[in-house]
């Protein structure tokens, strides 16, 4: 009987892991291609990685944000703003249905106006499968701090 468990146990490990690394993969391409989307001004493409009920914090400060409008991302396009950043050290956890994302962003983000604002911020987001795609429910952008050990 306890051989039969181990055997069972086994099984779904091999069945398991490899599941978990295919989704892990998937869920990095689409946080990539999130980003590819925004920083090559493809808002579009960018709103649609995100979940109608998304919510999050921008590197600004300001308050909560819930959801994105293209017109809105358009505007602040044709006022200035850039986004020219990298992701690095991108690391994906599943959970169920749901995908905890983190990695930091460097580069440098121009505001309306032309203020130029260079830097490394942390970024996380979490996913969720929505009719099989994984959508954003949650992000944060921070400033990383000199501590930081990267």
């Amino acid at each position: 009987m306890r051989a039969r468990a181990v055997g069972l146990g086994l099984l779904l490990f091999t069945w398991i892991a490899p599941n978990l690394q295919g989704q892990e993969a998937e869920v990095a391409s689409a946080v990539r291609a999130t980003l590819e989307a925004w920083t090559s001004g493809d808002y579009e493409s960018f709103v649609a990685s995100y979940h109608e009920a998304a919510r999050g914090f921008f590197l600004d400060g300001s308050p909560l944000m819930r959801g994105f409008n293209v017109e809105a991302l358009r505007a602040a396009a044709d006022a200035g703003f850039r986004a020219d950043v990298e992701l690095s050290d991108l690391d994906v956890k599943i959970y169920g249905g749901m995908s905890v994302s983190v990695g930091y962003l460097a580069g440098t983000l121009t505001m309306p106006g032309g203020l130029r604002l260079p830097g490394t911020w942390r970024y996380s987001e979490t996913r969720v499968l929505d009719a099989g795609t994984w959508k954003i429910v949650q992000f944060h952008i921070s400033p990383r701090r000199e501590a930081d050990p990267r």
